[in-house]
Order: C-alpha cells, then sequence, then structure tokens
C-alpha cells in the first residue's frame, strides 16, 4: 500500500507538472478537462500493472526454487500452520499505526463528505422548485447564492431578474456538461486519499477549468464587456459544497476575467499533449523495473532458503481426476536425468542434466532457426518432463524479437520436442512430472 501510494503521488505530480508548464496558459479548456482526469485514472492504475515476463528472465535454477517456495508456502501440512499458528497470533496482536491513522482519516473525511451530502439534500427538500427545459431550478430563500449540482441550478432569492437570466446561461453549461460529477468523483478520492495534496490540487484545477467552460459559452450570448461587468459587480454567496459548480469564487475572478480576455491559442499549442506520451511510457518503464526488481528479490530468497526438507511434505492434486503434481526442478528429490548422467555421482547428476539439455537444445535451436537475427534476442523455454521421462507441453517466449517472435518461438518450441527420452524424475519414491525452464540464445555468427 505504501509503495502504491508513492508511486501514485509522484505519477500525479509529474504529469500536474506537465499540465502546469505546458498546458495551464492554452485556451484549450476541454482538452485541459479531460487531460486533467484521464492522467488523474492514469496514475491510479499504472503502479498496479504486472508484467509477468520478467518471470521468463530469471535464470532456471533460480526461478525453480522460486516457484518450489511457492509450493511449499500453500501445500504445508496443517500440523505446521498449528504450530506456528500462537506466534502468528502474538504478532498480530501489535498494533499497525500507520493503517491506524489511515483509517481514521478515511473516516473523518468520509463524515465531512456526508455531511456535506446531507446539506445539499436538505437544500432539495426545504426550498421552492420549478423546471425550465430539462433542468431543475430551486430557489433559495434570502441568499444570493448561485450554483449548481448535476441538472439542478441553485439561486438565490435576492438576484435582481436580470441577475437570474446571466447566472442561469452561466450555470446551464454547467450542467450540460457534467462537472459536478468531475467534482463529486474527486471528493470520493478524498476520503480514500485525503492524505494526497495531488488529488486537492486536481480538483482545484478541474473546477477552475468548469468556470472557464462555462465563461466561454456565456460570453458567446453576450459582450465581454458586459460580462466583465456583471462579475466585477456581483457579490453573490456559496454554499461550502465544493462538488457543486458554482457562480463565483473570489478568488478565481481575477484568472477568469483574463482567461475570457486572452487570444485563442494556435491549433499548433495541441502538439503539447503529446508530452505526456513520453511521460507515460517513462511511467511504465518505471512500474516494470520494480516489478522486475521485486520478482528477482523475491527469487533471491528462494533462492538460499533450503529445501532438503521438502520430502517430508506432501503435495497434493487438488482436481478430480487425481492427475499427478507438477513439481519444480529444484524440488524434486530425484531429478530427471540425460542418459549417461545416472553413472556420476548424485552431486554432479543434476549439473550433468542441465548442462546436457542446454547443449542439446541451443545446438538444434540455431541449426533449425534461418536469417539474420539480433544476437540480443533472448528465449525462455519451459517444458514438462513427464513421469516417463518424455518431453511434453514446451512453450516459449521471446524477448525483443520484434516482427520474428512468432518464428523463434516456434524453433525454440521445436528444438526442445527433438530432447531424447530421460529417465524420469523421483519424489518420495515415486516417479513424477517436473517443469524445467531453460534461457536460449542465438549464436552470433548464426
Amino acid at each position: 500500500m505504501l509503495q502504491y501510494s508513492i508511486q501514485v503521488i509522484v505519477f500525479q505530480f509529474l504529469f500536474w507538472l506537465v499540465y502546469e508548464i505546458s498546458l495551464k496558459r492554452t485556451t484549450f479548456f476541454a482538452y485541459n478537462r479531460w487531460y486533467l482526469l484521464l492522467s488523474f485514472s492514469l496514475s491510479l492504475i499504472l503502479p498496479l500493472l504486472k508484467f509477468d515476463l520478467f518471470y521468463d528472465v530469471v535464470s532456471p535454477e533460480r526461478l525453480s526454487a522460486f516457484r518450489a517456495q511457492q509450493i511449499l508456502d500453500i501445500t504445508a501440512p496443517e500440523t505446521t500452520k498449528e504450530a506456528s499458528r500462537n506466534s502468528i497470533i502474538s504478532k498480530q496482536i501489535f498494533i499497525n499505526w500507520w493503517v491506524v491513522t489511515y483509517v481514521i482519516g478515511v473516516v473523518i473525511s468520509a463524515i465531512f463528505l456526508s455531511l456535506k451530502l446531507f446539506k445539499l439534500k436538505s437544500l432539495f427538500t426545504q426550498n421552492l422548485k420549478r423546471t425550465e427545459d430539462q433542468f431543475r431550478i430551486i430557489e433559495l430563500p434570502q441568499t444570493r447564492a448561485a450554483f449548481t449540482f448535476f441538472k439542478t441550478i441553485f439561486l438565490g432569492s435576492e438576484l435582481s431578474a436580470l441577475e437570474r437570466d446571466q447566472i442561469l446561461v452561466h450555470e446551464k453549461v454547467h450542467a450540460k456538461q457534467l462537472h459536478s460529477l468531475d467534482l463529486l468523483i474527486f471528493e470520493i478520492f478524498k476520503v480514500i486519499f485525503w492524505f494526497n495534496p495531488l488529488v486537492y490540487v486536481y480538483q482545484s484545477k478541474i473546477a477552475m477549468i468548469h468556470e472557464y467552460l462555462a465563461d466561454t459559452e456565456s460570453v458567446k450570448k453576450t459582450s465581454k464587456s458586459n460580462y466583465f461587468q456583471h462579475l466585477l459587480n456581483a457579490s453573490f454567496g456559496s454554499e461550502d459544497l465544493i462538488f457543486s459548480s458554482q457562480f463565483l469564487n473570489n478568488s478565481s475572478l481575477k484568472k477568469r476575467i483574463k482567461m475570457i480576455q486572452k487570444k485563442q491559442s494556435r491549433s499548433m499549442a495541441k502538439l503539447q499533449y503529446l508530452f505526456a506520451i513520453p511521460l507515460t511510457f517513462a511511467m511504465l518503464v518505471f512500474v516494470a523495473n520494480v516489478s522486475a526488481n521485486t520478482i528477482q528479490n523475491k527469487v533471491s530468497e528462494a533462492s538460499t532458503t533450503s529445501v532438503e526438507n521438502t520430502a517430508n511434505v506432501e503435495i497434493m492434486a487438488e482436481n478430480n481426476e487425481n492427475q499427478p503434481v507438477d513439481f519444480p526442478f529444484a524440488v524434486v528429490d530425484q531429478v530427471p536425468l540425460f542418459k549417461g548422467c545416472e553413472e556420476l555421482a548424485a552431486a554432479e547428476q543434476k549439473n550433468c542434466t542441465s548442462e546436457k539439455i542446454n547443449e542439446f537444445v541451443n545446438n538444434r535451436f540455431n541449426e533449425g532457426i534461418k536469417g539474420d537475427f539480433d544476437s540480443a534476442i533472448r528465449v525462455v523455454v519451459q517444458f514438462r518432463i513427464n513421469s516417463l521421462g518424455k518431453v511434453e507441453a514446451a512453450r516459449a517466449r521471446a524477448i525483443l524479437a520484434g516482427n520474428n517472435r512468432e518464428v523463434i518461438e516456434a524453433a525454440a518450441v521445436k528444438a526442445v520436442e527433438g530432447l531424447p527420452q530421460l529417465i524420469p524424475g523421483e519424489h518420495n519414491s515415486e516417479k513424477v512430472n517436473v517443469i524445467y525452464s531453460l534461457p536460449i540464445t542465438l549464436n552470433e555468427d548464426m
């Protein structure tokens, strides 16, 4: 959770920086609105992406150890779990104050949002209503407030008829473009990510863009000078409902007038939005590297974990057909043996088989593949050596192979399928299926 939150904040900051430096001063308000919404969403999604291809670039021995550790974690006997249960319970008594603080923040933020919604509900139920086109107009007594929530426009009873007409034009833009939906979404995220200052910043920027959009449409139906005068003379109040679109916010008045006066940005300025593409790509690369490092760390931990006691672990197939379980090469008691390796000492048999398989497959692969290929291409093959010693279920993945990927993968699978029958592996004195992973390299002289 901590790593995810940090990545979200960093990504949102970078996207916001692009907006502040390049996009904020343009008059493409609709584009800016969608940029902020999409960049905010991407920042939440990107850290969640998983890049499983990095499992394939880990050496087979270390990968087998990693998978072995996963099996051990899942299939450990209940007696082992029972023995450690007391220590686990004692650890759980420890209070994680970070979690407590987060939960308290969520609760407080949720209470504030609930109070705002309750206040809004009271405005719906306690005041006069009328319908104009597809909009509902609610009159607020003894106030000059003016704001919008979805298709409902709230107007103070103390506004003059001229002021009402001008405000309605403005507020209908908010209603038609569903600006309240944007703000309400940010309110929800403020509950979940109450600790993230970028959520508040994004909401503020979106609210300002909403006003620019509404102002742009409003000045089309009157002169700019009249609209400026109207804004300067107005002194409207507003309810404390940040997720409602308010006609006048004194702190934003100067910015709105300045933006209305600004000359329309040139179409070429839209190219600035392309800055988001390399930035997103860089974030993907970062997330991919984090995934790779996480996998490498887990594999390293698994590789150093002793597997000597795995003979006492009962691994049971949970399917109805009682099919044999696939054992990783590093876990099985007796590894499958290439013909000739069985004559060596037990400690040397595993290395002998690995070397023989590697030599056979690499030679067959380089003989079978035709064409000029980049030696940087890496191919990882995974296959099963069944309880009869036959190779089956071979599959391959080529990395950095471009358009030649399918050809290279097919050649790798064919090379593996050409392996001679091996002496099957054994576990608990029974012949079992064994999974083997193998990296293949391209000869530069090929």
